[in-house]
């Protein structure tokens, strides 16, 4: 055995696969767990077993040598057989989508078939109920398999706020969860990700794009290009909108009913850290919630970056650095290229294409070459790979973890 095939590390936990050759020939070892110290924390009974991750119900997905899915708990205990074509997903009610023999249902973290694996097709629970598809119509039901929206409608989207996104002859409306008609059935499209907190929605009619509320009055006619409902987390969800005019873009506010922008923008970004990144041709610079400048455009159009742990990676003249919320310099513009800052630790490459991680304020931890590749943060560590082709983790004082079975 020369090394391991790593996952990344969720809930304190992460699978390893053993992987070598014995005698000249390929030899693919048990599957582990382990901790954040390298212990081993148990071994999955068949070493054909793949499994990536725990979710954050530290459940595990895994899927056997037949092909087939089965749920696991954080003690490597099996809670269902392997009888599943996928199982993905969660919700707030703590239920997983799952399919078995080509039908979708759903399971709960016990691996209770709640919902039997009998419909078409189908999505995830919100709000206690979840859209399913029979025969070719959509329609709900909540987590004792009771119909709770009739089987009649052309699509559906999850519920949000009791408000359903549903389709009929071609349109789209609202309904509820009583099944109540809120909005006609008169759009080509409405956002159906809609958030609780959102109070203003895009839809399309004739080709355009405006703003209604959900009871279909008109916000903004209906003379936009395209509309996008964006969100950072739960307490802006739903907040903001970019809407396009011909070739330019404007931010909307839902709270304040008006625009924070005027459409001086040929490209924005999604929201990150309370900061748009805007773009006028080939200048860049971030605006507030207020629409005010707050980072002077001044950087070039080629990063398209957000806002990671309060750091961004903007370039100019070819060089990228790092900049504060408030536009202050923190990493010089020395490198040619710098990764988004995750759990401190921030990938930089020359113009060798060589790797190097650097922490929050620039200094370097692993110094360029040291590692072929960097990958995926987790839990405090960085996946990387030797030049040799070897997997191992880092911490944030670039030392790798001592794997003890």
């Amino acid at each position: 055995m020369h090394g391991y095939d790593l996952n990344d590390f969720k809930n304190g936990k992460a699978f390893i696969h053993f992987d070598g050759v014995i005698n000249g020939k390929a030899d693919y070892g048990p599957r582990i767990c382990i901790d954040t110290n390298g212990n081993k924390l148990f071994e999955l009974p068949d070493r054909d077993m793949i499994v990536n991750e725990f979710e954050d119900e530290d459940v595990a997905f895994v899927m056997g040598a037949n092909g087939l899915y089965a749920l696991m708990n954080n003690k490597g205990e099996f809670l269902t057989d392997f009888v599943y074509n996928t199982i993905c997903g969660g919700s707030e009610e703590g239920f997983f989508e799952a399919t078995r023999n080509g039908k979708h249902g759903h399971i709960d973290i016990t691996g209770k078939e709640v919902v039997p694996c009998m419909y078409d097709d189908g999505g995830y629970f919100s709000e206690g109920v979840a859209p399913e598809c029979l025969n070719g119509k959509w329609g709900m039901v909540d987590a004792h398999n009771n119909t709770i929206i009739p089987f009649e409608n052309e699509g559906i989207c999850v519920c949000k706020n009791n408000l359903i996104n549903a389709q009929k002859n071609g349109k789209y409306g609202f309904i509820n969860k009583n099944n109540e008609v809120v909005l006609d059935f008169l759009y080509d499209e409405i956002d159906c990700w809609c958030t609780r907190e959102c109070k203003v929605y895009p839809a399309q009619k004739d080709g355009k794009f405006g703003l209604i509320d959900r009871y279909g009055n008109v916000v903004e006619d209906f003379i936009y290009e395209d509309a996008q409902l964006i969100s950072e987390n739960s307490d802006n969800a739903g907040e903001f909108i970019i809407l396009l005019k011909e070739e330019y873009k404007a931010i909307y506010s839902t709270k304040k009913k008006g625009f924070i922008t005027d459409f001086d923008y040929t490209f924005i970004g999604y929201l990150s850290d309370n900061r748009f990144l805007v773009q006028q041709d080939a200048s860049t610079g971030f605006v507030d919630l207020n629409g005010d400048i707050v980072i002077p455009l001044i950087y070039e159009k080629c990063t398209f970056e957000d806002f990671t742990e309060g750091l961004c990676a903007v370039y100019k003249s070819g060089k990228a650095g790092m900049i504060e919320t408030m536009g202050l310099e923190v990493i010089p513009f020395e490198h040619y290229k710098l990764n988004s800052c995750h759990e401190g630790m921030i990938v930089a490459v020359n113009e060798k294409h060589e790797t190097a991680i650097l922490n929050r304020m620039g200094k370097i931890i692993v110094p360029f070459g040291k590692y072929h590749t960097h990958s995926s943060y987790s839990d405090g560590f960085i996946h990387v790979w030797t030049k040799d082709g070897r997997e191992t983790y880092l911490n944030k004082q670039g030392e790798e973890l001592e794997i003890k079975l």
